[in-house]
């Protein structure tokens, strides 16, 4: 049992014989619990760009090692040009967390105070679901550029027992492509489930005590 279920239980318990609780003090420490918790939704957002950044510089230096340039055969202006979007997206994701980091306060009304929670709820929602659908678009989009230029799937559609089946394998390539991007699209949704849900939910109870104590 936290800080807050321990006021909460003595705000409800009380009498005139006990100390008294205010709907003022409880106000003030899911104020205080909330910015924490979107404290740490900035702070994770920040860690995780800067992993992005990271794999990035690590994929670009091993893509140029490489013997085969995955870059060149998608076209270098598409992919630093989704990546530049992409992290000008996550920069304005990072900015709206911090936003409504600074938001949340104990002094501001109890109306406000939830309209904020219900804004950063959705505001990660978007963050979760716009990462997934940058990979999986993105990535879709990566490699029907790729698979009709690599050596290796070319050769092998240049082989004689291949001859009227390109496009076939063009689309099966295409399709273990998309089992590829789906899966992992699906086990990043259960990290973030993990880390964001758990944080997300807390805030869902901040939110539903606060509406309580307007009825």
């Amino acid at each position: 049992m936290d800080q807050l279920d321990i006021l909460k239980k003595n705000w409800k318990s009380q009498t005139s014989d006990t100390p008294q609780f205010s709907t003022d003090q409880l106000k003030g420490l899911l104020a205080h619990k909330s910015t924490g918790i979107v404290k740490w939704l900035f702070i994770i957002a920040m860690i995780e760009f800067f992993v992005f950044i990271f794999l990035g510089i690590i994929s670009h230096f091993y893509n140029k090692s490489s013997e085969v340039d995955v870059i060149g055969l998608m076209g270098e202006p598409f992919y630093y040009g989704t990546s530049i979007v992409h992290y000008v997206v996550i920069i304005g994701f990072i900015y709206l967390f911090y936003k409504n980091y600074k938001n949340i306060s104990v002094a501001q009304p109890t109306r406000s105070l939830m309209k904020n929670i219900l804004k950063t709820r959705r505001t990660m929602k978007w963050y979760i679901w716009y990462n997934l659908g940058y990979i999986m678009i993105v990535g879709m989009i990566a490699m029907t550029l790729v698979i009709p230029n690599d050596p290796q799937i070319v050769a092998l559609m240049n082989k004689p027992e291949m001859a009227g089946q390109e496009t076939a394998l063009y689309f099966l390539f295409l399709g273990v492509s998309f089992v590829i991007f789906l899966v992992i699209c699906i086990v990043m949704y259960l990290i973030y489930l993990l880390i964001y849900g758990i944080l997300l939910n807390k805030l869902k109870r901040n939110y539903t005590e606060l509406k309580r104590m307007e009825v």
